[in-house]
């Protein structure tokens, strides 16, 4: 007997790349494709809770509001001094990811068995070295646990134990949503680099854009390992968006632009007969241009 369907939404992190989740969300409910169930990681985590509390667009509006009014001084403090007191405190970073629970504590619900769907977010546990789900338990102390990204904010600390950011362990949680019950899965993947623009030869720049290539790469293979056991549709949006995961300006702008992206693509073919998703690796290149790259399944 075949199994009935069961749409899992897989959102990956990318630091304030993650806002172009956002965009393709908005466009995938108007056009009727609702989960079943989430799957987060990293920023990722935040943008699943959510959508897994209330699965419709006044969501996705509350959210590009929460992701419009993050200002990088809140996040990312660059007064040397605190930097350097930050540092010598901790000796392992410069920044504090408390402050990524207190966003995730007023906007989120305070426990999973809260959620309207199932939902798994992926964390890193330090401390046993090992990848980490929160299926159940406090939401904020998940998302900060996922969102930790190491040598910028300290490893998050539950327990006895610390966390830091999923994507360490795994970005793109396809086996998380096979272990939902997946038979169709929509993974959004904002963690590739842009292939056409050059290298940044700083020291920052080359660690950011080798981290990118190495997601880029994992996230390939999984595809390739998974696609045999669900109907994958992986989708791209952020390609030559050129904006660094750690910079919170261009927010809106992402959102918009992955929005349209994904509008493009879907009037495109991206929809079947049925109104299904076409499975495949799908790069969503800018309007000006062709609107879509498509690997199929």
């Amino acid at each position: 007997m075949e199994r009935a369907r069961r749409l899992i939404f897989v959102l990956g992190g990318g630091g304030s790349r993650g806002a172009c989740s956002v965009g393709v969300l908005k466009a995938l409910l108007e056009a009727g494709i609702r989960p079943d169930g989430l799957v987060g990681c990293s920023s990722g985590a935040f943008n699943a809770v959510a959508l897994a509390a209330k699965p419709d667009l006044q969501t996705i509006e509350q959210l590009a509001r929460v992701w419009g009014s993050i200002r990088n001084r809140d996040l990312f403090d660059r007064n040397p001094l605190r930097m350097a007191y930050r540092y010598m405190r901790s000796h392992n970073s410069f920044f504090d990811s408390r402050y990524l629970r207190t966003l995730a504590a007023m906007n989120l619900p305070a426990t999973f068995e809260q959620l309207t769907l199932p939902c798994a977010v992926i964390a890193t546990n330090l401390t046993r070295a090992r990848k980490e789900i929160f299926t159940t338990g406090s939401v904020p102390d998940a998302v900060a646990a996922s969102s930790a990204i190491p040598g910028l904010f300290n490893p998050y600390r539950i327990g006895n134990e610390e966390f830091v950011d999923g994507a360490v362990a795994e970005n793109v949680g396809l086996a998380e949503a096979i272990q939902l019950g997946a038979t169709h899965i929509v993974a959004i993947d904002n963690s590739t680099s842009n292939p056409r623009r050059p290298p940044n030869h700083s020291l920052t720049g080359i660690l950011a854009q080798s981290i990118q290539i190495m997601l880029g790469q994992r996230m390939l293979e999984e595809y390739q390992r998974f696609a045999q056991q669900a109907e994958i549709c992986l989708l791209v949006p952020n390609v030559e968006f050129g904006t660094a995961g750690t910079d919170f300006s261009q927010v809106d702008r992402l959102i918009d632009e992955a929005y349209a992206r994904t509008r493009a693509f879907l009037q495109a073919g991206g929809l079947d007969s049925q109104g299904r998703l076409e499975p495949g690796i799908h790069y969503m290149l800018p309007p000006r241009r062709q609107a879509v790259v498509s690997l199929a399944q």
